[in-house]
């Protein structure tokens, strides 16, 4: 099982090629590692890149009177700041990859607020 795999665009850029894949090598609270702090890391992982990733994330939560919550879900990181070229073929590739990869739930974000932690947890937080 993994906790996140991060695809990225081939060098002639004709695919897509897994870029890591980070194993879940046991629950959060397990290890130590809150939620939060399990999703930081991912996130600084592709945040501090300027180029576009895709990935796949089994996001764990905790939702207001139901418990322990997970929702695999499909982030498409295209920062502002990416080459053009790659910011046109990412846009127009992100629902290709995620219908692919049969993931119903996507977040797209262009600005790092718009897949930090709190804004995801709002986000997958709605779902019914």
């Amino acid at each position: 099982m993994y906790k996140y795999i991060l695809y990225k665009f081939s060098d002639d850029k004709k695919n897509f090629v897994i870029d890591k894949a980070v194993e879940t090598t046991s629950p959060d609270e397990e290890d130590g590692t809150s939620y939060k702090e399990s999703y930081e890391k991912f996130y600084t992982e592709i945040t501090g890149k300027n180029v576009p990733y895709f990935s796949v994330y089994d996001f764990n939560y905790e939702k207001l009177g139901e418990g322990r919550r997970n929702k695999i879900i499909f982030i498409a990181w295209i920062p502002t700041n990416a080459d053009i070229q790659d910011k046109v073929l990412a846009a127009a590739s992100k629902q290709v990859l995620g219908t692919k990869l049969g993931i119903t739930f996507q977040i797209e974000g262009t600005e790092t607020n718009d897949i930090e932690f709190e804004t995801v947890l709002d986000k997958v937080c709605r779902l019914k």
